[in-house]
């Protein structure tokens, strides 16, 4: 008999074998117990997670002889039938290469007669998004309501790709990836069983390269026992892999750490020489700095990391040679490099770009703090009363409450120095004139551009003219009466008259007018000045003399 791959081999042939996918198993056969057995199920997860295997332990669970039970005998002529792919009731179909209208049309006249062994005729369909259109409206109306004896298990690992209404009529299963100590334990298993001596560290580089996929766990372990005989190593690993040993990350690693940007480069030179895959590298690399920062946030990190104990304790030693921001940076820079390098022509180039800018030293100081203490200090600005200078500005009034000092609250070692909140219903709008609003425009409307632009594009247009009964007046000229208006509204008057109280520190109520007006209320406001003045350009029009008329 010919030699049969491992993962043919060690294919599970009941509901406890398969691995990874309990919540599955239970409910089929929760199912299969209470005679609630669907007519149509959908099986979709990842490759390699146990889409198919399931499919046929559930085929020859329902046609097993002496069931239907919970778990199949394998020693029936069903089960053994179908285990080995021959079974009159059992068919398979691979829809990539039957995916057209005439082999839909065929299964729909086939589904009619009965099973010629077991209960139940059972149709697996593998990748069925592969399927056209045509063909899934074909089988639509036999999905839905099918003879009484067939049952059809679709499989996919692309879901999104199958109509709505076909999803409609199918119970949904999503397999899982399994998980890194499962793979393990499976192939420790079969490793005990064949005879072959292999360490954890060489069994967990291959579950964690295999990405959840027992298949190419199982394929990956037949390759290396070819290669190593009846010792599988770590080495032998990374040599069938295409990977490298955790000496290279180590030591690329300590190059960051020294801002040796030449030693990196030669690291990189070596590994090309080796034959080594640049972009297999970039990608273990990202593995060791996500390593890397597990041990530095966390502390019990032996079941996390599954390295030997002497690699644990170097990369303990690194990790604190690092910050943990230095470590989050390292890891998207080579994130970036190898989704770049997917689409280069040239990804030793960019690989190596990588590696400069990783070996760069750090700043001395780091960007985002300087910008979060510039923002810290501007907040704690925007609270404190305004000054505009120790000459001009009046003295403030004595009520005897305390001024409070706020000492390097910033983290700039400065002082700032804040007054004490006025109580509810107070306001110091007879500490600010006119003259020191004007100074402070400018700044009102840098201010105001940040809280609300449009409000700005309004305001520009208008010039503090006056501060009277706690409002300030704003004059604008008659031609912009829409920029009057736009200032008047609720949501913009609000808005500034709180920048006024931030630059000023006092509450103050906007009024706009126009310029026109001002000029009407300042005559009104002094009549005998008003008349004075059109008397004497009576006079200069017209000539003459003024007589005053007494009684």
């Amino acid at each position: 008999m010919s030699y049969v791959a491992l993962y043919r081999e060690w294919r599970p042939q009941k509901f406890s074998d398969i691995v990874g996918q309990e919540h599955i198993s239970r409910t089929l056969q929760n199912a299969i117990k209470t005679n609630r057995t669907a007519h149509a199920y959908l099986f979709c997860g990842p490759r390699g997670t146990g889409k198919t295997t399931t499919a046929k332990v559930l085929a020859k669970t329902l046609n097993c002889l002496d069931g239907p039970k919970v778990e199949p005998c394998n020693q029936c002529v069903n089960c053994k039938r179908v285990t080995e792919g021959n079974s009159m009731d059992v068919m398979e179909i691979d829809a990539a290469s039957n995916r057209g209208i005439d082999e839909i049309r065929d299964l729909r006249e086939k589904v009619k007669f009965a099973p010629s062994e077991g209960k139940y005729r059972i149709y697996i369909i593998d990748e069925v998004h592969m399927l056209t259109t045509e063909a899934f409206n074909a089988l639509l109306k036999t999905l839905e309501e099918p003879p009484a004896h067939v049952i059809f298990i679709l499989a996919t690992t692309e879901p999104h790709k199958i109509p709505l209404t076909i999803l409609s009529r199918c119970q949904r299963f999503d397999f899982r990836r399994i998980g890194i100590g499962d793979i393990i334990n499976r192939l420790r298993t079969v490793v005990e069983d064949l005879g072959v001596t292999a360490d954890n560290e060489a069994l967990g580089l291959i579950a964690r390269t295999a990405e959840g996929g027992m298949r190419d766990a199982l394929s990956v372990l037949d390759q290396c026992i070819s290669f190593g005989g009846k010792t599988v190593t770590v080495q032998d690993v990374e040599s069938v892999l295409g990977t490298v040993n955790a000496a290279f990350l180590l030591q690329m690693t300590e190059c960051f750490i020294n801002s040796d940007v030449t030693a990196g480069l030669k690291l990189v030179d070596e590994l090309v020489r080796q034959g080594k895959d640049v972009r297999q590298f970039a990608k273990d690399l990202t593995e060791h700095f996500r390593n890397l920062l597990l041990i530095e946030v966390c502390k019990d990190v032996e079941d996390l990391v599954p390295v030997s104990i002497e690699t644990l304790k170097l990369m303990q030693k690194q990790a604190a040679g690092l910050s943990r921001k230095r470590i989050v940076s390292l890891i998207e820079v080579f994130t970036s490099t190898e989704r770049e390098m997917k689409w280069t022509s040239q990804p030793r180039l960019i690989f190596e770009l990588a590696v400069i800018k990783s070996g760069e030293k750090e700043p001395a100081e780091d960007y985002n703090d300087l910008v979060n203490r510039v923002t810290r200090l501007e907040g704690l600005l925007a609270q404190t009363q305004f000054v505009p200078s120790a000459s001009k500005a009046p003295p403030p009034a004595k009520t005897g409450k305390p001024i409070e000092r706020v000492k390097d609250r910033t983290g700039l070692g400065e002082e700032v120095v804040r007054k004490e909140q006025n109580e509810p219903g107070e306001n110091t709008c007879d500490s600010v004139d006119a003259e020191t609003v004007k100074k402070c425009w400018q700044e009102i409307l840098d201010r105001i551009k940040k809280v609300r632009m449009s409000a700005r594009a309004f305001l520009i247009e208008g010039h503090p003219v006056e501060v009277k009964n706690g409002s300030l007046i704003l004059s604008f000229p008659p031609e912009y009466g829409f920029h009057k208006e736009k200032v008047e509204q609720q949501e913009n008057k609000n808005a500034i008259e709180q920048v006024v109280k931030e630059v000023t520190g006092a509450k103050l109520k906007l009024k706009c007018k126009f310029t026109n007006e001002l000029s009407k209320d300042t005559a009104a406001a002094n009549p005998s000045k008003g008349g004075d003045s059109l008397v004497e350009k009576a006079i200069s029009l017209f000539g003459g003399e003024v007589i005053e008329m007494k009684d």
